[in-house]
């Protein structure tokens, strides 16, 4: 199906025919049609140079007008309005830590399905954190639900133990200096509430000093202990084999898709869809049986481990891809888990009278018009009997498919090759980091970017870390990838051994030849941003040098939600430093933007990097990889 639209920018050739299809039967509302209707980008507020907080504004900074009505400069105003976007993402991820504690509470008390997969890793981990492994899995289970309980409702003056009990000391003594050594994240997130009220806290470097607290709070609770915990209840890491794209779809079947980016109710809801009852249920109603996909970072959670990733029949697509997968009428139900349910897909449910059911299984995910059914809303204790009602339902959306309804499949799909953790990566190196040391220090590998962003509709779908990507490839830079850019990645066929000799440089190539690896690593969610750090904590505990020193660069080259302002925050805080697109709005306070930009480095030994090019972009980590290692 051709596609002539000159609006429609995409790496995805599905998501283009996708898009001709809907154009055919005459809907021209996708995120396409919205980005074009909405033109010209507000020049004030891309540079955090505007305010909303009070009602004598809006007030917007400018040469003939440097403060605001309050008095409030560029600076100051930018650093607010930054402190409130990473205040948000924080309460996001942490919202994800909540829901891990409340499961390994239920867990502890033998009242949830599951179980502890990775006994090992949770061995280590209570060792780490210096509590008991004495007793059954479930009373080690009990003693770190009610540690890192405590931890998060420390106050702003109690500094949370499990920096000190994780991060080199090197680091901790860093953030004591700069008084950036966090507490528990409910109250951290309520001192920075405060502060971004009207007249309250107006300075840009105590601002910006509190979103790096907000950064290592959440860091350390949400991003590292969750991953953590994820690893020892479903298994840690370990190699997997599918295919991705929107061509894993199959008409025949009823077709679940787990979308969000939480784990739980989706891997219940795979591993029980493949029960004999409700299989010949779906049979009895026409199907040939049931197939279940991942959408986003609860597909990544999932085909990371095989534990659950041999429940689950392929990866559909990233978030801006949602809308094009309901769009094929031949997904019965979308299972709407926190976050990124985008408010496009309920339109266009409603809008071509899809049978699709779109159902929240998550306490804060809502859509306009689409009904919330209290009774599955994620519960770990009834959480298997939710899933069989989940299962029910979609199978009698099933039955209401639309005979008038022409479904539409793409025929692509794209194998790829996942379950790349710590373990799993050292494996592979022969139980020691040594082979990768050795071959970045005689310049085989030019060193690792640690990946991790979702994508964007500002530089089209996708096509900025798309060639971001292939430049650092090309450039003997190995990628570790998490996030929405691991469905970009694994669907344009970065992340299997045919893109060793399509787009690896000649350095990186013999390399991927000899582990077995492709170029691009799956380390899978965009929280598992707290895969990487836990990686980059042991590398530096394995040299004995500071994070700072090691040849990594951290990349976001297409961030969109807030939660991504944490893992950037994170990764500056551990000296890394770290590549935004697209720029953020920070530029407007030309101090904050130095501070951020350059001055952090002499401080922290890690700092954000800017440039909206993505082959300048390449080129510039390159030097900066070049730099640490000379």
């Amino acid at each position: 199906m051709g596609n002539n639209c000159d609006y429609c920018i995409t790496a995805h050739d599905s998501v283009k025919e996708m898009h001709s299809f809907l154009r055919s039967m005459g809907y021209r509302h996708t995120f396409f049609e919205r980005v074009k209707r909405q033109g010209a980008i507000c020049y004030f507020g891309e540079q955090g140079r505007c305010c909303t907080l009070c009602p004598d504004g809006p007030c917007r900074i400018k040469r003939r007008a440097p403060k605001g009505k309050c008095g409030i400069d560029a600076d100051g105003l930018a650093a607010r309005n930054l402190l409130r976007l990473v205040n948000q993402g924080g309460a996001a991820y942490t919202h994800d830590f909540k829901t891990t504690l409340k499961t390994l509470k239920a867990v502890a008390e033998g009242k949830s399905p599951f179980t502890v997969k990775d006994r090992k890793k949770m061995i280590w981990f209570a060792e780490k954190l210096e509590l008991s492994t004495e007793g059954t899995d479930r009373q080690i289970i009990g003693r770190i639900a009610e540690y890192l309980e405590r931890e998060f409702m420390k106050d702003i003056n109690e500094p949370l133990d499990i920096v000190k009990k994780l991060a080199p000391e090197s680091r901790v003594k860093k953030w004591e200096a700069l008084g950036i050594l966090p507490g528990g994240y409910i109250f951290e997130s309520h001192e920075a509430g405060a502060k971004v009220m009207p007249n309250i806290d107006t300075d840009f470097m105590d601002l910006s000093l509190s979103a790096l607290r907000l950064g290592l709070s959440a860091g350390f609770l949400a991003n590292i202990a969750t991953t953590i915990i994820r690893d020892i209840i479903f298994g840690s890491p370990d190699i997997t084999k599918g295919y991705a794209d929107i061509g894993v779809l199959d008409k025949d079947y009823v077709n679940i898709v787990v979308h969000g980016h939480v784990p739980w109710m989706g891997s219940v809801v795979a591993r029980m869809a493949k029960e004999e009852k409700f299989q010949k249920k779906a049979k009895e109603a026409g199907a040939k049986g049931i197939k279940v996909y991942g959408s986003l970072c609860t597909g990544q959670e999932m085909l990371q481990r095989p534990e659950i990733a041999k429940y689950l029949d392929g990866q559909v697509g990233n978030w801006l891809t949602q809308e094009f997968v309901a769009a094929t009428g031949a997904v019965d139900a979308f299972l709407m888990d926190k976050n990124c349910a985008a408010p496009g897909l309920g339109d266009l449910v409603q809008k071509v009278k899809l049978h699709t059911k779109l159902i929240p299984v998550s306490s804060v995910v809502r859509l306009r018009d689409i009904p919330v059914d209290q009774s599955v809303i994620y519960d770990p204790e009834i959480v298997e009997k939710q899933a069989e009602k989940l299962i029910l339902l979609s199978i009698e959306a099933y039955k209401n498919r639309r005979k008038t309804y022409p479904i539409h499949i793409p025929d692509k799909k794209t194998p790829y090759i996942a379950g790349f953790g710590v373990e799993s990566l050292l494996n592979i190196l022969g139980g020691t980091p040594d082979p990768l040391l050795e071959a970045i220090e005689n310049g085989a590998i030019k060193g690792v970017v640690g990946l991790v962003s979702c994508t964007t509709m500002k530089n089209g779908h996708g096509t900025f870390t798309y060639e971001f990507v292939k430049e650092l490839l090309k450039r003997d830079i190995l990628v570790l990838i998490t996030g929405c850019a691991s469905s970009l990645a694994q669907a344009e066929g970065l992340t299997n051994r045919e893109a060793v000799e399509k787009f690896a440089g000649e350095g990186l190539k013999g390399v991927c030849k000899i582990l077995d690896i492709p170029p691009v690593l799956n380390f899978g969610s965009c929280l598992d941003t707290g895969r990487m750090i836990h990686l980059i904590l042991a590398l530096s505990e394995y040299l004995g040098v500071d994070p700072s020193q090691l040849p990594v660069v951290a990349a976001a080259p297409e961030y969109y939600n807030n939660d991504a302002y944490i893992d950037g925050l994170l990764a500056v805080a551990m000296g890394i430093n770290t590549y935004v697109n697209p720029v953020p709005p920070i530029v407007g306070g030309p101090a904050l933007t130095r501070l951020l930009t350059r001055d952090l480095e002499d401080i922290l030994g890690g700092r954000f990097m800017v440039e909206p090019d993505p082959v300048k972009a390449a080129q510039m980590i390159q030097e900066e990889l070049d730099r640490k290692l000379n």
